[in-house]
């Protein structure tokens, strides 16, 4: 069970707590999701973000707000589900989710703003890359029409961390974020597990849409090295 031991003026963003945790032979992505949201309610890109982290069986996230990642935050605030750990720095924030993800067996999450908040999390990539320790790191980014503009706290980080992490992902269309949360998880868990990280731009999170939780995730990489069925029975080829 996971038990959260905090001081009685915490809220559901915690500056200080005891996070003590004791793996459980089922973890992962619950059985059945229940959506708080209506089928066909509209909803922010924030909001499909957090809810497509729900659905993976997420509880608790680490992250540290600032101005491109404020919209998830909100979001976050309204989740019943998942609880924000809040740390005083970024490099101790992702250094605890690495922490939390060793001790529990779950894939970590954390999150954070854009600019030298997101290169304060390379240490920590770099390291649960080494040691193949799964998480998922959401950066926040300047909106798309300022990309590539050295606007304020644009930093390249799907470049600075190509390096050191499994895959990452730039979001383009807010339409594609059931998917790659969904593929980010597979990715950071199979395999040699490493970390995953999902660079979300400003006006990504502010975008309404109706999310399509159906879409299949699109790696045929992964999918190549998977055992091939045989063309035809082997019992058939032993009267050949």
């Amino acid at each position: 069970m996971l038990q959260l031991q905090t001081s009685p003026t915490s809220t559901k963003c915690l500056s200080h707590c005891h996070l003590s945790v004791n793996p459980e032979p089922s973890l992962g992505a619950p059985e059945t999701f229940v959506s708080r949201f209506a089928a066909d309610q509209l909803r922010k890109g924030s909001d499909i973000l957090v809810e497509a982290l729900e659905s993976e069986g997420v509880t608790h996230v680490f992250g540290y707000p600032g101005g491109a990642y404020m919209e998830i935050h909100e979001a976050l605030a309204r989740s019943s589900m998942i609880r924000n750990v809040l740390p005083r720095h970024e490099q101790g924030g992702i250094f605890a989710e690495d922490g939390y993800a060793r001790a529990s067996g779950r894939p970590g999450v954390y999150l954070t703003s854009p600019g030298l908040g997101a290169t304060n999390i390379i240490s920590g990539i770099a390291d649960t890359n080494f040691d193949s320790i799964p998480i998922v790191a959401i950066t926040g980014q300047v909106p798309r029409g300022l990309m590539g503009t050295d606007a304020f706290q644009e930093v390249p980080l799907i470049d600075i961390t190509r390096p050191i992490t499994k895959f990452n992902y730039l979001v383009l269309d807010v339409e594609d974020i059931p998917r790659i949360v969904k593929e980010a998880f597979l990715l950071a868990t199979s395999g040699q597990p490493g970390p995953v990280l999902i660079d979300m731009p400003k006006d990504i999170q502010k975008e309404l849409m109706v999310p399509n939780w159906n879409k299949p995730i699109m790696l045929p990489g992964n999918a190549s090295r998977l055992p091939k069925l045989p063309e035809r029975p082997t019992w058939k080829k032993l009267f050949d």
